[in-house]
């Protein structure tokens, strides 16, 4: 599916852990020795020495008697904070770190400790306080530097972020964690070229980070400066050999190789690379890891016990409801939550329960409102740890958990490697696999995802029988009051359309269309990039294929409703390859916008061509691009054709398979008590095919 602009969609790098177990420092030592009680000191000396045995049970009781018996010693609160954290007490860990800043407020590692838990838990505002009340006397490292701009970021306070990470880079030019934070605050300032830079600067100094590599070519896509394609995309090969198997890498999104080429391979490699750290780092925080000690193990009752059993599901199920579970960051007016609102109300509340588990913001608009009352629990988890959430999750007895989110923006599929339900499926917003073990099902169609493809996903496919992305029957379909004029378009002419984001615009698809406009005299190609850098830089590339660069219009982006109705004063979308349109197409033939693509090998290239396949018209979904050039030039001078798969759109909207949500709920119903089938009956995950549906709608023309 299409998304809003995200600019800073790929998840910015920890600045890193705050503080380690004080323990063996001898200055910090002979601190406590010379404070407090003997009894305290007793405690605190047998906990340091429990803490190096791996016992953080006794541990914790050692420090919590230290701190009773002497609660004025910064650094034994700060020792019970520690163990607290890593006991996973995020509450007491958080009461525990902000003490000891209290009692010692020139103690960088008790500030950024505390700043790491209120993180944690999305409290940035509060986070931002505590740093600002380090005494002024106290030095700031580049570690307080990093985590200084992280918060700045989370805040949404980019042009700051990035200030605070070139004053960590003057004092310290070499260090690649201030380099990557700049790129992803000068991304978010929509500065792509100037993003690329940082991250290239990183992947030259180390060929190995493949994560600096990866944003480096993606930033350059999203500004459309092509000059280092080429080299950008060795280095990114030339570090993808560098990784180890076993040995979990850098933070990177996968998301970010879905436009770059159609090899659905190198995007599973990918994609089990970033799933390979997210697990070692969920569980390793959890101490729930294959091999833990059972005693780790059982300091997380319900987290370690559901990666092997779940008695509450099972309880739940057995009640005669299956209950569902849905998480994302986006249960507000954005791609996700419009495609998904009719589907939450239609499914059968007989066969289901569905809990909705929303950790992005609340922007209080009418659809956030229709989602939270559609569904039978909203559970806000925007201020819950991982963990915390993985729990609720497990203590509402899920039992089949769907992850909306994959690598994109704000995402916790991360906490799906704690097996919080039974069943676990990845479905609608990310185009490709997650690479890991622990997501049983990827649900699609049998056009995105046909079964010849199953050694491209680590997921088994799960296939509804028609299309895989909903609609929303509800939905406005305004007028289009507007005219060609009033948008910036000639009065006369063709007008090819594009509203796909600038990073899917590649070089060798721009070419083609430069081509089709030179077929096709007096065409113009609209486009949705309001950015002037972007655009100056689309014009020297049509001025270099020899086109005069008026034959390229702009849009802004502009409301929900305003982008609808200015839709059909286009007469042919032009879709971009490998990425696609996906809730992008689904509004161009919503408003009867016919829809041109070309399909491959990999997810993100084959939606368009499903969407087409439910509104009847599979011949503008094509392989390869010659014919791709020629029905877009055939379609420009054949009135009658385009006419025809135009008013095939328009008459036929509420009647194309496509817009019948209630035939679309209930087949996703179907196809959900099928996996929760064969849980139930003990078996393993295994591949669900769909039978094509009996009757597609006649072709258009």
């Amino acid at each position: 599916m299409a998304f809003a602009p995200t600019a800073s969609r790929q998840r910015s790098v920890a600045a890193g852990p705050a503080a380690a177990v004080v323990r063996s420092a001898p200055a910090a030592q002979g601190a406590a020795l010379s404070q407090g009680s003997a009894p305290a000191r007793r405690d605190w000396t047998r906990g340091l020495a429990s803490l190096r045995q791996g016992d953080l049970d006794l541990a914790a009781r050692c420090f919590e008697r230290a701190c009773r018996a002497s609660p004025e010693v910064s650094l034994y609160w700060l020792n019970l904070a520690n163990v607290q954290r890593r006991l996973h007490q995020e509450q007491a860990a958080l009461a525990s770190a902000q003490r000891a800043f209290t009692l010692d407020p020139t103690c960088r590692i008790s500030c950024h400790l505390a700043v790491e838990l209120l993180r944690g838990q999305q409290r940035h505002a509060q986070a931002l306080v505590l740093l600002d009340a380090l005494r002024a006397d106290t030095a700031r490292d580049t570690q307080h530097g990093l985590l200084h701009g992280a918060v700045l970021a989370a805040l949404g306070r980019h042009q700051d972020a990035a200030g605070v990470f070139l004053q960590v880079l003057a004092l310290q030019p070499g260090d690649h964690q201030a380099y990557l934070q700049l790129g992803f605050a000068l991304a978010a300032l929509r500065q792509f070229a100037e993003a690329a830079e940082c991250f290239r600067t990183v992947a030259i100094i180390d060929p190995a980070n493949f994560g600096a590599a990866v944003y480096a070519a993606h930033y350059a896509a999203w500004a459309c400066d092509w000059q280092q394609t080429a080299t950008d995309r060795q280095r990114l090969h030339s570090a993808l050999a560098r990784q180890r198997d076993g040995v979990p890498g850098q933070a990177f999104s996968p998301f970010c190789l879905l436009a770059m080429d159609d090899d659905a391979m190198l995007h599973r490699r990918a994609a089990q690379l970033e799933a390979r750290r997210l697990t070692h780092e969920v569980r390793g925080q959890l101490g729930v890891q294959p091999g833990a000690p059972q005693r780790y193990r059982r300091q997380h009752r319900g987290l370690s016990s559901s990666l092997a059993s779940h008695p509450l599901a099972a309880r739940q199920l057995a009640g005669g409801r299956c209950r569902i579970g849905l998480m994302s960051a986006d249960f507000r007016t954005h791609a996700t939550g419009l495609l998904l609102v009719q589907t939450l109300e239609n499914l059968d509340r007989e066969r289901f329960e569905v809990f909705l588990y929303a950790h992005g913001d609340d922007d209080g608009t009418p659809l956030r409102q229709r989602i939270e009352a559609a569904a039978d629990c909203f559970v806000d988890c925007s201020t819950m740890s991982l963990a915390a959430q993985a729990q609720r999750i497990q203590d509402d007895g899920v039992v089949v958990l769907i992850d909306m989110s994959g690598y994109t923006t704000g995402s916790r599929v991360q906490l799906m490697a704690l097996r919080p339900a039974p069943v676990q499926a990845l479905w609608l917003a990310y185009p490709g696999t997650l690479g890991a073990d622990w997501v049983d099902y990827l649900i699609a169609d049998p056009v995105i995802t046909p079964v010849a493809h199953a050694a491209d996903f680590d997921e088994h496919l799960a296939q509804l029988p028609l299309c895989y992305e909903p609609t929303d029957e509800r939905r406005e379909h305004p007028d289009t009051t507007a005219s060609r004029s009033d948008v910036g378009l000639p009065e006369q002419g063709f007008v090819y359309a594009c509203f796909n984001q600038s990073y899917k615009i590649t070089e060798d698809v721009f070419a083609r269309w430069c081509r089709i406009l030179h077929r096709v005299p007096g065409s113009v190609l609209w486009l949705l990039v309001p950015q002037p850098a972007i655009q100056a830089a689309l014009r020297g590339h049509a001025a270099a294929q020899g086109l005069v660069t008026d034959r390229l219009v702009f849009a802004p982006f502009v409301p929900i409703t305003g982008h609808l109705a200015r839709l059909p004063l286009a007469d042919v979308f032009l879709d971009t390859f490998p990425y696609g349109a996906h809730t992008t197409c689904s509004d161009a033939l919503w408003m009867g916008l016919p829809v041109l693509t070309q399909v491959g090998r990999s997810f993100a290239s084959r939606v368009a061509a499903s969407l087409l396949a439910a509104v009847g018209l599979p011949e503008l979904a094509v392989d390869n691009a010659e014919d791709y050039e020629e029905i877009a030039v055939r379609l420009a001078q054949d009135d009658e054709a385009l006419c025809s798969i135009r008013d095939h759109l328009w008459d036929n909207r509420r009647d194309l398979p496509l817009f019948d949500n209630q035939r679309f709920a209930a087949e996703l119903g179907d196809l959900l008590l099928r996996m929760v089938q064969r849980w139930q009956d003990g078996l393993p995950p295994a591949a669900l095919p769909a039978a094509l549906p009996a009757a597609l709608p006649a072709a258009a023309g």
